[in-house]
C-alpha cells in the first residue's frame, strides 16, 4: 500500500513539474486533489515519525494548500453550506423523496443522531489548514527556491479558509472546540471542549488581521482570483465576521473598501420606463421593465458560468469534478423544492400598478417552475435546460458585490439605532439598497418606504434590507444566518425575537408552528443545533449544547 502511494505521488510531482503555475491549480484540482486529496496527509509511517516525512519541495506545499480547497468541495461540505443555511427557513421545503433528517430540521425536531449534525468533515478541513500551518515552514530549509513571502501568501490562504469553516461552526453550533493544532501523530488524543461563540469570534478577527498584509490582492489568471483567498475576498470574511459580532464600525470600513476598490461590480441589467395610466388615481404611473435578453445574461454570467464581474469568491466546480446539487435539485432526484407560495406571497410580489413590474430574482432565476435553479440552471430564459449528473459543475458562490453592499447597508442602519434614527446613515443605506432593487427590477410592491416623505424609521430600514437579502441571495445558503443574526441582537429582544416568530409561520408545516415557535422564542439553545452524539461519544470533554441535553 506504501509502495504503491508513494508512486502516486512521484508521478503527481513529474505532473507538477511540468506545468506552469497557472496550469497548476488546474491538474492539482483534477487529477490528484479530487481523486485522493488526503494522499499528501498520510506520507507518515505508523510509528509517527512525521516531520521528516513532509513536504520537500514548494510544489509539495503548494499541493498541500489546493488540498485545504479541495477538502472545501466535498460533497459532505457543500451539502451542509446549503442545508445549514436554508433548511431551518422558509425559501426551501424537502419534496417527498428527502430523507427523514431533512424533514426533522424543518420541523425542529432535531436530535443528536441527525445526520446533518455531523461536523466532522469541516474538521477534517480545519486540519488539513492546521497540518499547513505547523509545517510548510519546515520546508524553506529543504527548497531553497522557497521564499518566506510565498510561504506567508500559503498561510494566509490556509488561515481563511480555516477562518470560513469555523464561522460556519459557530453559526450553526454556536460553542464548538476551537483547534488550532494539527492532528498528525499517532500518539495524538484530542479530547478538546469547546470554546464559547464569542472567544472564537475575536480570534477569527485577530489571525485574519495577522495575515492580511501578506495575501496577495490578485492572482494571475481568473479561476485562481475568484476561486482563491485574496485580500478581497479576506475583507469580504472579515466584514461578514465584524456583523456577526456587531462591530458595524469595522464591517462598515471594510465593505467600502471592497466597494470602492474598482476590482468588481454589479452585473448591469437595463430597464425601460412605461407610463400608464393609474386607475386609482386618474393620474399616471412609471412601470418598469427589464430587458429579457439581459436577465438571461445576468443568469448566465452570474449562476451557469460563474466567475463573473460581481464575484468575489466561489469554489471553483469543472467538468471534471461535480458538486452534489444537480442530486439534490434537478428533476427526478430533488430532495429540496423552492417553498412557492412564500416567494408569491411574501418576496417576489407583483407590481400593483402593473402586473407586468416583476422582480427578476423570482422565477427564471433562482427558481423554475418547482425547481431550485441557481445551482442546476443553464438557461436564464425559455427554453429551460439545466445540468444533469455528470455535469453537476456549477460554482458556488460565497461572497459577491451584491452581499457586501447589502452588509453595509445593514451595518449602516444598526449604527443609526444605535444614534437615535441617524438619517444620514439611514440615506446611505437606502442609496445601496436602491442600486440592488433598480438592477433587480424590484417592484414598488415590496419597497417599505413607497412614497414615503421625511425621516425613515430605522427599524423599518433594518426589516427591508433583510427582505431584500432574502431576495438577493436566495438559495446561496445565507437565510438562516440572515434572520438569526437580526434575531440576537440587542440580547434577543421582543423586537427583534419577532422575526424567529414569523420564520417559524413561513417554514414549518401548520401543525407544526405553535410548537416551533414556543422553541424559538423561549429558549435560545434551540437557535443552534445539537453536537452530533457520535462526537459526544468520542470526546469526552464536549458536553451537549445545553437545549438538546
Amino acid at each position: 500500500m506504501k509502495i504503491m502511494k508513494a508512486m502516486k505521488i512521484m508521478k503527481i510531482r513529474r505532473r507538477i513539474k511540468a506545468v506552469n503555475e497557472m496550469n497548476i491549480f488546474f491538474i492539482l484540482f483534477v487529477s490528484l486533489i479530487f481523486s485522493s486529496c488526503d494522499d499528501w496527509l498520510n506520507l507518515a509511517p505508523e510509528d509517527g515519525v512525521v516531520r521528516d516525512k513532509f513536504w520537500k519541495t514548494k510544489e509539495e506545499v503548494h499541493s498541500a494548500v489546493m488540498g485545504c480547497y479541495a477538502s472545501m468541495m466535498e460533497d459532505n461540505v457543500m451539502t451542509r453550506y446549503f442545508i445549514w443555511g436554508e433548511a431551518r427557513a422558509e425559501m426551501v421545503e424537502p419534496t417527498p423523496r428527502a430523507n427523514p433528517d431533512i424533514f426533522a430540521i424543518q420541523n425542529g425536531e432535531i436530535v443528536s443522531k441527525n445526520q446533518y449534525t455531523d461536523w466532522s468533515y469541516f474538521y477534517k478541513t480545519i486540519n488539513h489548514c492546521n497540518t499547513v500551518l505547523e509545517l510548510a515552514s519546515l520546508t524553506l530549509e529543504r527548497d531553497l527556491s522557497f521564499s518566506e513571502t510565498l510561504l506567508k501568501q500559503y498561510e494566509a490562504e490556509v488561515t481563511c479558509i480555516r477562518s470560513l469553516a469555523y464561522f460556519y461552526l459557530i453559526r450553526t453550533f454556536r460553542d464548538v472546540p476551537y483547534v488550532t493544532k494539527a492532528s498528525i501523530y499517532d500518539n495524538q488524543t484530542f479530547t478538546v471542549p469547546k470554546n464559547s461563540q464569542a472567544e472564537i469570534i475575536d480570534s477569527l478577527i485577530v489571525s485574519l488581521r495577522r495575515v492580511e498584509e501578506f495575501i496577495p490582492f490578485v492572482y494571475n489568471d481568473l479561476a485562481s482570483n475568484k476561486g482563491r483567498f485574496n485580500a478581497w475576498s479576506l475583507k469580504a470574511l472579515l466584514a461578514d465576521i465584524y456583523l456577526w459580532k456587531g462591530d458595524y464600525a469595522a464591517c462598515i470600513d471594510l465593505c467600502s473598501q471592497i466597494i470602492n476598490s474598482g476590482q468588481y461590480s454589479l452585473i448591469p441589467v437595463n430597464r425601460q420606463e412605461i407610463i400608464v395610466d393609474d386607475l386609482a388615481t386618474g393620474g399616471t404611473q412609471t412601470v418598469y421593465y427589464a430587458n429579457e435578453s439581459e436577465v438571461a445574461l445576468f443568469f448566465q454570467k452570474m449562476y451557469a458560468d460563474g466567475n463573473s464581474v460581481e464575484s468575489i469568491f466561489e469554489l471553483q466546480f469543472k467538468e471534471d469534478k461535480e458538486n452534489p446539487f444537480v442530486k439534490m435539485f434537478a428533476p427526478g432526484y430533488a430532495t429540496l423544492q423552492p417553498k412557492i407560495a412564500n416567494f408569491q406571497a411574501e418576496y417576489f410580489l407583483s407590481s400593483s400598478i402593473d402586473r407586468g413590474w416583476s422582480d427578476i430574482r423570482g422565477s427564471g432565476v433562482s427558481y423554475v417552475s418547482t425547481y431550485i435553479w441557481k445551482w442546476i440552471g443553464l438557461t436564464g430564459q425559455a427554453p429551460f435546460y439545466y445540468r444533469s449528473v455528470g455535469y453537476s459543475n456549477s460554482n458556488w458562490i460565497f461572497y459577491r458585490l451584491a452581499d457586501i453592499m447589502l452588509m453595509k447597508a445593514e451595518a449602516l442602519t444598526q449604527q443609526a439605532i444605535l444614534n437615535s434614527n441617524d438619517q444620514s446613515s439611514l440615506q446611505e443605506a437606502l442609496e445601496l439598497l436602491k442600486k440592488i432593487r433598480n438592477r433587480a427590477n424590484a417592484p414598488e410592491s415590496t419597497d417599505l418606504l413607497y412614497r414615503q416623505t421625511g425621516n425613515i424609521d430605522a427599524k423599518t430600514m433594518e426589516e427591508f434590507i433583510l427582505n431584500e437579502r432574502a431576495r438577493e441571495l436566495t438559495f446561496e445558503g445565507k437565510r438562516w444566518f440572515d434572520v438569526l443574526r437580526h434575531a440576537q441582537r440587542d440580547n434577543y429582544s421582543d423586537k427583534n425575537k419577532a422575526y424567529l416568530s414569523r420564520l417559524a409561520i413561513l417554514s414549518a408545516p401548520p401543525q407544526k408552528v405553535s410548537g416551533l415557535q414556543n422553541k424559538w422564542m423561549n429558549n435560545t439553545g434551540s437557535h443552534y443545533l445539537p453536537i452530533n452524539q457520535s462526537e459526544i461519544n468520542t470526546n469526552k470533554s464536549l458536553v451537549q449544547n445545553e437545549f438538546y441535553k
